[in-house]
């Protein structure tokens, strides 16, 4: 298949302008006091610079989320849908502008951790304490990241600080939960190290409903325990290496079917998360960086009960970035390779992959307008060469704000499952699927940042062929799908309160059936609202969502009715280092599904106290 070509890439490279400065290293330890994302353009920028449409989670959000995951969070602040089967510890797959899960590409501290086998990160085992900071893109970003990421992607920067510091936390909160962490930065010389670690217990109930194929109406208990640690050290000749890795282990208990004799198992779905990066950052000269990376990510899943299974699956990446200051602007050339492999003892009839891949991106900016684009050619040894791009121009609108567009190509290769995974009763693989490609356009308009309601509304159209989607018993691929509408966000203050806003309407559809692509809603949104008196603050936010079909022909039984469920937080800093918190997610206790047969976390509450201090 062609690609499409990309207007205005030749007029980007005959532009003429003053020289670049290329970025400072992607580092913690390195960022100044305002707003730095690296995701957008996988380099440092200011966020008000960037041209795609970035959503910032910081630790402050992450703590005022209260007995969440990691999905519902992204849900609550960055737009994000999810189809989750159950509560603590189950499985969830994230939907970013009405694309597949398999389309979100997930980084944590820029690497691949995902399984190799079915493609998606377990977020339900990415413990929130474990986490500093999150940057969401959405939109097609495949020419900088590669396959999988059509639909945008989440990086997670794991707990780390620039300066000394130690913090401890506590909480306790229904369904007997309890969770702890504590970590520590400290700096000698010119070297920084960080550490944290922590774990969780809550003694959840079922996952399933009387809806669900095999329901089991006892409790689904829930542990996780993590660590994660960095190193960054600057070297006499200018250059910083930063060593860093994490391990998540989750146990969750889920309902199996039961066997012969009408038993149910003791099912335990055991995952174990893993990855490790040493990277180089350098100058070589004023208008010359260069960033050098190597690591590895492991996915761990170990399934006892009535039908126990072992899957493992380890990626090793290395990547070599260069920036150059030109005359045409700041010109990013990079060279990447990924492997996967499946270690596991489960049978695969192919259990390794490797793709190498080069890209060329351009930065400039002049009289109120800037150009981004890339362009990158990967080589699959299973479905050969592949050429994405994307390119994004914004300029001032004057009384109004900024106007950007952007026009991406993207595309995904099927994973290890769609293509070569053992037959079972419920899954038989499909060697015949072909990758996906998108075809993806937005418009946007955003408000100036020095607005005192900042606003941003954004019309999105992502075309999908050969769209991959399961049938009973198969992977299939669908021939031409299509998601098209508008997000729009708001926020500012009025009488001392401060108030945030932010919708989705789309279209997500299979074009050649006019169905609902599965799990995706035409309308949902939140609104929030927080307030601070003296050494209390309150919040309290709704979220909400229309209805929803867990299938691909929008069978009646498999409707999702919609649904708005409430959450609300207390604090109270006794002090600079001393805060106390109470929240409560779904407030009302609100019934609702993610998917048949699956209810969603009922009501919780979760009573924190935190320490930090140099």
């Amino acid at each position: 298949m062609k690609t499409k070509p990309l207007a205005g890439l030749a007029a980007a490279m005959a532009l003429g302008a003053h020289a670049q400065q290329p970025s400072p290293p992607p580092s913690l330890a390195f960022a100044p006091l305002e707003t730095i994302v690296v995701t957008a353009a996988r380099a440092p920028q200011r966020a008000g610079d960037a041209l795609r449409d970035v959503t910032v989670i910081t630790r402050d959000e992450i703590e005022r989320a209260g007995p969440v995951s990691l999905n519902e969070l992204l849900q609550r602040v960055a737009q994000a849908e999810f189809r989750g089967t159950g509560g603590p510890g189950q499985p969830a797959g994230l939907f970013l502008r009405g694309a597949n899960a398999g389309h979100t590409l997930v980084l944590i501290d820029g690497m691949r951790v995902s399984s190799a086998t079915v493609g998606t990160t377990s977020i339900e085992n990415l413990p929130l304490e474990m986490i500093e900071s999150i940057e969401v893109v959405k939109g097609p970003l495949s020419s900088l990241y590669g396959p999988d990421a059509i639909g945008g992607v989440v990086q997670i920067f794991t707990r780390a600080s620039a300066k000394p510091r130690f913090f401890a936390s506590t909480g306790f909160g229904t369904d007997s939960e309890l969770n702890g962490a504590a970590g520590f930065t400290a700096v000698e010389g010119n070297t920084t190290v960080s550490f944290t670690a922590g774990g969780r217990r809550v003694d959840a109930a079922s996952a399933t409903n009387e809806r669900a194929w095999c329901h089991d109406p006892d409790r689904d208990p829930y542990e996780n325990a993590f660590a994660n640690a960095q190193v960054v050290s600057r070297q006499m000749n200018g250059e910083t290496i930063t060593l860093s890795g994490f391990v998540s282990q989750g146990k969750a208990r889920f309902d199996g079917c039961p066997d012969a004799s009408g038993r149910f198992a003791d099912d335990l779905n055991k995952q174990t998360l893993t990855g490790a990066r040493l990277s180089s950052f350098m100058f070589f000269a004023p208008w010359w960086s260069s960033r050098f990376t190597v690591g590895e990510g492991r996915d761990e899943l170990d399934i006892q009960g009535n039908d126990p299974a072992r899957f493992e699956t380890r990626q090793f990446q290395a990547s070599w970035l260069n920036e150059f200051g030109t005359k045409l602007g700041t010109v990013m050339a990079g060279l990447e390779t990924l492997r996967q492999e499946v270690l596991s003892p489960t049978a695969f009839t192919q259990t390794r992959r490797d793709t190498n891949s080069g890209f060329l991106a351009i930065k400039e900016s002049w009289r109120g307008q800037r150009l981004e684009a890339s362009v990158r050619r990967d080589e699959d040894d299973q479905f050969g060469g592949r050429n994405t791009g994307t390119v994004s121009y914004g300029a001032a609108w004057p009384g109004v704000g900024y106007l950007v567009f952007t026009e991406g190509r993207g595309f995904r290769a099927p994973t290890f499952f769609d293509l070569y995974a053992p037959s079972s009763d419920f899954y038989v693989p499909n060697p015949d699927l072909r990758p996906e490609w998108s075809d993806s356009t937005e418009i946007g308009v955003r408000s100036d940042p020095k607005s005192p309601w900042p606003w941003r509304l954004t019309w999105f159209d992502n075309r999908i062929e050969d769209l991959i989607t399961y049938t009973y018993p198969t992977m299939e691929n669908v021939r031409r799908a299509r998601i098209k509408g508008v997000e729009a966000s708001v926020e500012g203050a009025a009488w001392g309160v401060a108030l945030k806003a932010s919708g989705t309407f789309q279209r997500p559809r299979d074009e050649d059936t006019g169905f609902l692509l599965q799990g995706r809603a035409e309308r949902f949104g939140r609104v929030e609202a927080s307030r601070r008196f003296g050494k209390w603050s309150v919040s309290g936010g709704v979220t909400a969502s229309s209805e929803r079909f867990d299938s691909a022909n929008e069978a009646p039984g498999s409707r999702l009715p919609g649904y708005a469920i409430a959450d609300a937080a207390v604090r109270y800093a006794a002090d600079k280092s001393w805060t106390l918190e109470l929240t409560a997610a779904n407030l009302f206790d609100k019934r609702y599904e993610h998917a048949v047969g699956y209810d969603a976390p009922r009501r919780g509450f979760l009573l924190s106290v935190r320490f930090t201090g140099p």
